[in-house]
């Protein structure tokens, strides 16, 4: 049986412009899973760092999106009063990023495991995840 998976930001990312930088084990693992989800926080993450120019995808961001976001295969979960309120109130939590407090709270609202590169992630004990990529 497939976990079901939360890819964080640069978990996405990869996931759709860079497999080759995952895991043979997360390609397969992605491959087997019918749907993923993102948290809505990674498409703004995404937008600013296109903006700024620091992400580049020789397209439209909207038609990055459109390929990125197909449907039935990945789902974009809103952020609710009750994820705003967790990510604020993480338990023994240290990391300052917004927005991976905003994916943490997903996750754990909705019962995902993350999948993610961020090692502070990786190291939290209230969620659970999986390293993305290679070492």
């Amino acid at each position: 049986m497939t976990a079901a998976l939360l890819l964080d930001t640069c978990a996405w990312l990869d996931a759709f412009a860079a497999p080759d930088l995952l895991r043979p084990s997360v390609r397969k693992l992605l491959a087997g899973e019918p749907l993923v989800h993102v948290s809505a926080i990674s498409l703004l993450e995404i937008a600013r760092k296109e903006a700024k120019g620091e992400l580049v995808f020789g397209m439209a961001l909207s038609k990055w999106f459109q390929l990125a976001l197909p449907v039935n295969r990945v789902r974009v979960l809103e952020i609710t009063p009750e994820i705003a309120i967790d990510a604020t109130r993480l338990p023994v939590w240290s990391h300052k990023d917004p927005a991976d407090q905003i994916i943490v709270a997903t996750a754990r609202l909705h019962g995902l495991k993350i999948l993610t590169s961020d090692s502070k992630i990786l190291k939290y004990r209230q969620v659970g995840s999986i390293a993305s990529r290679k070492a």
